[in-house]
């Protein structure tokens, strides 16, 4: 615990969540199968539900295509939502629990680690949402306005000449293209923000509202940092999902699908790839983000000093229980 509590760089943090992740193969690989395990069982129940998805013809619109297509979008999105955070909640704070263990020399188990967070679940799952809705809501602004915009753009072509209405057409769709980009970078700019908002919430068990205080407090000064983690991690997990992913090109070419139902032995690759790539490569990222936790918390608060103090005071306590007054 020692050398583990110590103010590290961001290439040691690195090699640390390499180490604990190498050590604990096992733990981390059993905890991180929940989140893909969940969202593997949800594709495949809409699969069963609403059968192969069906690429639309170009030149053979047909209505019945493209409202099964918007009603599979919808539910897809809705559901693949719901299973996304609950998983993630799952998985990340009881991988953050196991972080927190074995990085001070202790054991744990996936059924321990687990059922340390069940009496906090639904502050974690809080925590998610608030987190996708201050990051998301930008974004989702500006599709709303471009709509508004839209629907005012076909009133003016009805009211006015075509010259105007293309002027302003053109002013809309740079406007929301300013605007989703801006949406992009405050999205970024708020998952690292609030990206040690779930190891506050798992380890202290703060309720969502301060949980995110605390990140917004501890990342202060590290957001760069946090987003080379993120961008690192995000890269090795994109690469490892698309080499386990090759086998479905073998199937059907995704960028050159003809019309007609998608082939299942290429959705099969295709999700079975997505879970093992997600499994093998989700805990680097968690270690890595509950190491920073860490490790702010030692830059910003010496954190090592009150484990040190809380390691002494029940020796000292001890001693004294057991000291007999000289002459009693």
């Amino acid at each position: 615990m020692e050398t583990a509590l110590r103010p590290m760089t961001t290439s040691q943090v690195l090699d640390r969540t390499f180490f604990l992740y190498r050590q604990n193969f096992l733990l981390f690989l059993g905890l991180a199968l929940v989140g893909p395990g969940l969202t593997l069982m949800a594709s495949l129940a809409q699969l069963a539900f609403f059968g192969p998805p069906v690429m639309p013809d170009p030149g053979n619109f047909e209505p019945a295509v493209f409202q099964s297509f918007l009603m599979r979008a919808i539910v897809g999105g809705l559901v693949g939502i719901v299973v996304y955070t609950v998983g993630q909640a799952l998985a990340s704070s009881a991988t953050v629990h196991a972080v927190s263990m074995v990085h001070l020399g202790k054991t744990t188990s996936i059924v321990e680690s687990y059922r340390k967070i069940v009496p906090i679940l639904w502050r974690i799952i809080g925590v998610f949402l608030r987190v996708i809705l201050i990051a998301w809501s930008p974004i989702f602004a500006a599709y709303m306005l471009m709509i508004v915009a839209a629907l005012g753009v076909s009133v003016l072509l009805r009211s006015a000449g075509g010259g105007a209405a293309g002027g302003a057409v053109i002013v809309i769709v740079l406007l929301g293209l300013l605007g989703i980009f801006g949406g992009i970078v405050w999205a970024v700019f708020a998952y690292c923000r609030y990206g040690l908002a779930v190891p506050a919430c798992t380890v202290e068990g703060l309720e969502p509202r301060y949980a995110l205080m605390r990140s917004k407090f501890l990342t202060r000064g590290s957001l760069l940092r946090i987003l080379g983690i993120f961008l690192l991690t995000l890269v090795m997990g994109w690469i490892l999902t698309s080499v386990l992913q090759i086998p479905a090109f073998f199937f059907a070419n995704p960028f050159a699908m003809k019309p007609g139902a998608v082939s299942l032995a290429y959705l099969f690759w295709a999700q079975l790839g997505s879970f093992l790539g997600q499994t093998l490569a989700g805990p680097i990222a968690t270690i890595a983000i509950a190491l920073v936790y860490y490790d702010e918390r030692v830059r910003k608060e010496a954190f090592d000093l009150q484990l040190l103090i809380q390691s002494i005071e029940p020796a000292a306590q001890t001693q004294a229980a057991g000291f007999t007054p000289i002459g009693s």
